[in-house]
Formats: structure tokens, C-alpha cells, sequence
């Protein structure tokens, strides 16, 4: 058990490429989620707010939506590990991975791995970064641009 943990973390450490600042590297334990065919239902019954690796689990097979400077974002989380983002008409693709009770994000088109503590209540995800800035996203059902 050891050992494959130990293997599973190197696999993370590499996935990192040394980019990430040493509040990255303070997470130590990696999970996996398991995909969820739909986000939350609006008419279920009041919203329970889930946390890490709960919440994560909320987002894969699904997308998130907001505003950000006057255009709409989606983002879109594949099981297998995925992460697909459009802005406008841009796309990006990258990667996820769950690393304790954070889920970190490397895109191509960037140096840098983002990680944010997640926290969903009903139809809406909160991301936490470092510095404890959170921004808010609606959680869309499947993957409704097709990223």
C-alpha cells in the first residue's frame, strides 16, 4: 500500500512539473473521483453543502458557467482526468487531478497548476484558491458545448 501511494504521489509530482509553489506541494495525500452523471437537481430537496472530495465528485461528467469580464466560461471536468475550458470562443485543454481535499488544474496553455479547495451547495460550486479568494460558478448538467 505504501508503495503504490508513494508511486501514485510521484505520478502527481510529476504532473506538476516543479511548478508548483510550495503551498502546492503542502497537499500530500491524491484521490481519485468517480464520475456523476448530473449535477444536483434544482428541485431536490434544500442544498447540502459538500466539501472536497464530496464536492468534487459533484463536477466530473459535468461543466461550470459564469461571467468573467463581460464573456461566458465554461468548463467542462471528463472522468478520465480532462479538463476542457472555453471562453468565448477559445478553448483550452489541461488536466485535473484531486490532491487531498483539493482539485488542481494544468492547462496547456499555461506554466503554472492551479489548486482550489471546492465547496458545492445545490446548483453552484465555490473555488477557494490559496490566498482564500473564492469565485463562484453554476454547475451544467453534462456537457453541454460538447468540449
Amino acid at each position: 500500500m505504501h508503495i503504490t501511494f508513494c508511486a501514485v504521489a510521484s505520478a502527481f509530482l510529476l504532473f506538476v512539473g516543479g511548478s508548483a509553489s510550495a503551498a502546492d506541494q503542502s497537499f500530500t495525500k491524491v484521490a481519485q473521483a468517480a464520475p456523476t452523471p448530473s449535477a444536483p437537481s434544482a428541485d431536490s430537496a434544500p442544498a447540502q453543502k459538500l466539501v472536497g472530495i464530496a464536492a468534487w465528485n459533484q463536477l466530473v461528467g459535468n461543466s461550470i458557467t459564469r461571467k468573467e469580464n463581460g464573456e461566458t466560461l465554461v468548463e467542462y471536468y471528463a472522468a478520465d482526468g480532462t479538463a476542457k475550458s472555453m471562453t468565448g470562443n477559445e478553448i483550452s485543454t489541461g488536466t485535473w487531478a484531486l490532491v487531498g481535499e483539493a482539485v488542481c488544474f494544468k492547462y496547456t496553455d499555461s506554466d503554472e497548476t492551479e489548486c482550489y479547495k471546492v465547496e458545492v451547495t445545490g446548483n453552484f460550486v465555490t473555488y477557494t484558491d490559496r490566498n482564500g479568494t473564492g469565485n463562484r460558478y453554476e454547475i451544467l448538467k453534462g456537457n453541454p458545448k460538447g468540449l
